[in-house]
């Protein structure tokens, strides 16, 4: 997936890639004129056939877009994941302009891998790139700046103490912070997927429950007034921001927004001074350039975190690991006269159509599977800034890989975590809740019938 050219004018196009599953033609809105009018509610997003170069239209024929919400993509099992026929015009800039100045407290969370990407994209530093970004922020009236990794502290605890929960009661744990994946398990594979996936939230639906929850507190601010958006290097965030399980009372989304790399990146020419954090600690660091890293690849090292815990609990055991090919890579966990644990990331949908054919068979080894849709992982993922060729696109790639790996790991982010969780639990004792999520397979109820 990547982002198309020219300005996006609140509108994201998202084009084919051949390593993903196309859009079914039972969505349960119609795409075609002749098929029955369905009522929506107001849109969030549209949906279009886009027009090859050469296609022309009658001048007297004028078709309008078929509109359709998030919500409806959510519950509808027709398509799997963003395709090449689909126009997202939803969670646009203006949209997140427009949220920070109604807002009471705006606050907006950016991933570290869309700061690579920008800072690559732009020859700056990763620290230079966050305080452009920042300040972009700081002058249309945001308050913080939030570094997503805050979210994958608490994400991957939460993903080691369920790992070690259920291994060894079942089949393979998938991880479940990819939301490509979690549509394709969903609405494709439910019986078979759902059962397995974590129950962990991503590091962007901690944020929201942290912005919404932790800093509503904290400011004395109600959840309705606070304006949450994110920065995300992958479209199908804003459909995981609009799931119901991430939705407060009142109709009120712990994410409210969620832009992509690409399209933050087509408005930083706009910055002409940067402006200098005034928040303490970890509420200000972002805008000081300070990123927190972390070991295991872009994608959030779950799979390196569930090896380091599961060695850590037990130091007879011995790694190692292998690629047997492109996007897939297994670390086997190896004790004298016990069965061996066999971590893995099952990267790109080919490989993970390989991964479903062998738990179907109940031929897969896996114990613990690090699954992310995009071939390459989040730094390489569709909304990130583009590049036009395939020689570009992958030398964007690994300069994305080399600048989020020169991050360095936080030494503190043990101490930060804890400090943040004493002073939550003494707000909310039911914080910890807020860290899960479910997920349920989605059954087909097409409207748009092939006869």
């Amino acid at each position: 997936m990547s982002v198309d050219g020219g300005g996006f004018s609140g509108v994201v196009r998202i084009s084919n890639v051949s390593d993903f599953i196309a859009p079914s033609k039972s969505c349960i809105i119609p795409l075609n004129e002749n098929t029955q009018t369905v009522a929506v509610e107001e849109p969030l997003v549209s949906i279009g056939r886009r027009k090859r170069e050469k296609e022309t239209e009658p001048h007297d024929v004028k078709k309008k877009a078929i509109k359709v919400t998030l919500n409806d993509c959510l519950a509808c099992s027709g398509c799997i994941t963003s395709a090449e026929t689909v126009l997202i015009d939803a969670q646009s800039l203006a949209s997140l302009l427009s949220g920070i100045e109604k807002s009471t407290l705006a606050v907006i969370t950016v991933s570290p891998q869309s700061v690579c990407s920008i800072a690559s994209h732009r020859g700056l530093s990763t620290a230079e790139a966050a305080r452009r970004i920042a300040s972009y922020f700081f002058s249309k009236g945001v308050r913080f700046v939030l570094d997503s990794s805050i979210g994958r502290i608490f994400a991957l605890e939460r993903e080691c103490e369920e790992v070690e929960n259920r291994l060894g009661n079942g089949p393979a744990i998938l991880s479940s912070i990819c939301p490509g994946f979690v549509c394709y398990a969903e609405k494709s594979q439910g019986d078979l997927l759902v059962p397995l996936l974590s129950q962990a939230r991503s590091p962007q639906a901690v944020m929201g429950a942290l912005v919404k929850n932790y800093l509503s507190r904290r400011n004395n601010t109600a959840p309705s007034d606070i304006f949450h958006a994110t920065v995300m290097p992958c479209f199908d965030k804003k459909l995981e921001a609009s799931r119901n399980d991430f939705l407060l009372e009142g109709n009120v989304h712990e994410v409210d927004c969620v832009v992509s790399t690409g399209e933050l990146d087509s408005v930083l020419d706009e910055v002409d001074k940067l402006y200098e954090s005034v928040e303490p600690g970890w509420l200000g660091d972002f805008g000081r350039g300070n990123l927190l890293g972390g070991q295991g690849g872009t994608s959030g090292g779950y799979a390196s975190a569930v090896v380091s815990s599961l060695m850590e609990r037990n130091p007879n055991l011995q790694a190692e690991s292998s690629q047997p090919q492109k996007n897939l890579e297994v670390t086997r966990l190896t004790e004298d006269g016990k069965k061996p644990l066999v971590i893995a990331k099952v990267y790109g949908f080919k490989n993970i159509q390989n991964m479903v054919r062998k738990l179907k068979t109940r031929k897969c080894e896996y114990d613990y599977v690090e699954v992310m849709a995009c071939p390459g992982g989040c730094g390489n993922g569709g909304g990130q800034v583009r590049q036009e060729t395939d020689a570009e696109r992958e030398a964007a790639r690994i300069r994305v890989e080399e600048m989020y790996g020169s991050l360095k790991a936080d030494g503190c982010a043990t101490e930060l975590r804890q400090s943040i969780a004493t002073d939550w639990g003494s707000m909310d004792e039911r914080w910890r809740e807020r860290l899960n999520t479910e997920f349920r397979p989605i059954v087909a109820k097409s409207l748009n019938m092939d006869y």
